[in-house]
């Protein structure tokens, strides 16, 4: 064993800074009352969602919705323990979550906030292992304290967090600018087909239909008139032989997410 090895340690999150689940007492968590304010509310689709840094979220609290909940710093790493288990991402802004996701608080004299981050992503599918649940797989802040972390001087894990960060800056970037053509798409499909000015429409006569003027030879029809369309099912988790050896691949709602599904989380049997 090499003299940096030896000063690896091994210990418990909670002995490298504050571990807290977010907050949400309300019920229903949907109620409307509590939204549409100006208060940033992150839920584990957000952070599965994010690569690095999460700033981009789909809901936000109004005073009422604060009120039951609480406000987390930037820096706070975020960690599911519901729905997507061991899904990690860094608060870039200040921002509200419910108790289905975990806030790490690091000791800046003992972890590093992203070398923490890439640990526990080594750890994701033996977390996940130990969440399987009967109806749902959760993954308890006991459980999450039960993982040892080998951690090094905190010199060394900013190091070793620099060097890994880099790249995630580079997927950050690249994703920024995805997003940029995603919106130049989204605008070409408007003017062309919505506002109807595509390339020679000037030329194009326009005629009545259902749904107001459209361009000659075009026709209005339904999604179900072009597509096969149904509804999925889900196999019972009572049944263990359901989802063990599982060999077809079986895709979760929050998988959607990823706009292209190549492969999936978990998989059925025959």
């Amino acid at each position: 064993m090499t003299k940096a090895a030896t000063k690896w340690r091994a210990c418990k999150l909670d002995e490298l800074g504050s571990v807290g689940r977010g907050k949400s007492k309300h019920r229903p968590r949907n109620d409307e009352s509590l939204y549409g304010g100006i208060y940033p509310f992150f839920q584990t689709g957000d952070i599965k969602a994010a690569n690095f840094h999460l700033t981009e979220y789909s809901q936000t609290y109004n005073e009422k919705g604060l009120a039951q909940s609480k406000i987390w710093k930037p820096g706070t790493l975020c960690i599911t323990i519901a729905a997507n288990i061991a899904e990690t991402a860094i608060l870039g802004i200040p921002g509200c979550f419910p108790d289905s996701i975990v806030g790490f608080i690091p000791d800046p004299d003992k972890a590093d906030v992203a070398f923490v981050k890439y640990y526990i992503d080594t750890l994701k599918l033996q977390m996940q292992s130990v969440s399987r649940g009967t109806t749902q797989d959760n993954l308890s802040v006991d459980k999450l304290l039960t993982f040892d972390f080998r951690v090094p001087p905190i010199s060394l894990q900013r190091r070793i967090a620099g060097i890994l960060s880099a790249y995630d800056d580079l997927i950050e970037n690249n994703q920024r600018r995805i997003k940029i053509l995603e919106e130049m798409a989204r605008s070409l499909y408007r003017e062309w087909f919505v506002h109807f000015r595509f390339p020679g429409h000037e030329k194009v006569k326009m005629v009545p239909s259902s749904l107001g003027p459209i361009p000659q030879c075009w026709e209005v029809t339904t999604f179900g008139e072009l597509y096969n369309t149904g509804s999925g099912g889900t196999p019972s988790r009572t049944r263990p032989d359901y989802f063990e050896y599982g060999t077809i691949d079986w895709v979760k709602s929050q998988e959607l997410l990823d706009r292209f599904i190549l492969s999936t989380e978990e998989r059925i049997t025959e």
